[in-house]
């Protein structure tokens, strides 16, 4: 096997990131590295991981089972006649570079180029997001009719955790969101004792992880009889996505078009300037990979991409609602991957 296919011209690479290390090997635990020489693939764990790794790391990589100091002396080694070395720059500390890396040295960033082997996922991958997404419409169906009067943000997370576990999730895919009335004003809120009261709107913003693969979703509800405003926000934000969703089953593949479209039809509305995050990103081995969605993405929405659109509008002091689905595009279609209702839902 070329194991330096990928890396192009460096003449070793040390691969320590967790999304790469398990797109790379199919395992990832701590402080595990792979390094990758011009006739090797090595991947190398400490005694606590040697049962786990046998079966899980795939048959082209040699496993070296070592204590830190043997590790730093090999990665020294593997670099010494070296030329060029890869390193992932987002990942690797600088006290570990100064261990490893001597002065004279040509040192590569393979940060991106690990993150854009990632961009189009094949029908394997693409398979285990979908399912991941059917965790958490399961999810949400089997926690809405628990939203009462009363009950708490913290309370309703929690619940959502159970029943992902209990639909198949291995684990969450991001610290869950479910925040009331005007904390949902802020995109990234942290749940809290707040309960719920009439007059709320609900935001739910969660994922789960499914053999290594994430899965990313939002919904808005309404405690009560919506306000007027309340529902023009709603209408305003359903338009923005389905406007960004309608230009990509088309045929549209600008990542930054597909933003500005979604943006034009709330920046025309009452709620100008209020939608004040970017449509989208990907979703695969990282809640948040290639592409962007963005006004500044050059990113192109190919084969095998699977995305978020997910347009918001936000009222500090008031309310925020955000509405998220989860698409890919397969055999240049786009699907959209969750199947939960985007109407508003009254509890």
């Amino acid at each position: 096997m070329g194991y330096l296919s990928f890396l192009r011209d460096c003449d070793v690479a040390i691969i320590t990131s967790p999304a790469a290390l398990f797109y790379l090997s199919g395992f990832d635990q701590p402080d595990a590295t792979i390094v990758v020489t011009e006739s090797d693939a090595y991947y190398i764990t400490s005694s606590l991981y040697e049962i786990a790794v046998k079966t899980a790391v795939r048959p082209e990589f040699t496993i070296k089972v070592m204590t830190r100091k043997e590790q730093a002396d090999f990665l020294r080694l593997a670099v010494s006649n070296a030329t060029k070395v890869g390193l992932e720059f987002d990942d690797m500390t600088l006290s570990r570079f100064r261990a490893i890396i001597s002065e004279d040295k040509d040192v590569v960033d393979i940060s991106p180029l690990l993150a854009s082997m990632r961009l189009t996922k094949s029908p394997a991958e693409i398979a285990l997001i979908k399912e991941a997404e059917a965790i958490v419409d399961r999810a949400f169906a089997a926690v809405t009719p628990l939203l009462k009067v009363g009950v708490t943000e913290r309370y309703i997370k929690e619940e959502l955790r159970r029943a992902m576990f209990r639909s198949g999730a291995e684990d969450v895919a991001f610290d869950t969101i479910v925040a009331f009335g005007e904390n949902a004003a802020m995109p990234h809120a942290v749940s809290s004792d707040r309960a719920l009261r009439a007059g709320d709107c609900v935001l739910m913003d969660f994922g789960a992880k499914y053999r290594g693969y994430m899965s990313d979703f939002t919904r808005t509800l309404f405690c009560g009889n919506p306000t007027t405003k309340f529902l023009e926000a709603y209408d305003v934000v359903l338009k923005a996505q389905l406007a960004a969703i309608d230009y990509i089953e088309k045929g549209g593949r600008s990542a930054k078009e597909a933003d500005r479209i979604a943006r034009e039809v709330v920046d025309s509305s009452d709620f100008r300037g209020k939608f004040t995050h970017t449509l989208g990103h990907g979703v695969g081995i990282q809640i948040h990979e290639a592409p962007s969605l963005s006004t500044v993405s050059d990113d192109v929405l190919a084969d095998g991409c699977v995305f978020t659109v997910e347009p918001g509008v936000y009222l500090e002091g008031e309310f925020g609602i955000r509405i998220e689905s989860l698409c890919v595009i397969e055999n240049g279609k786009l699907t959209v991957i969750d199947r939960s209702d985007k109407q508003i839902i009254t509890v």
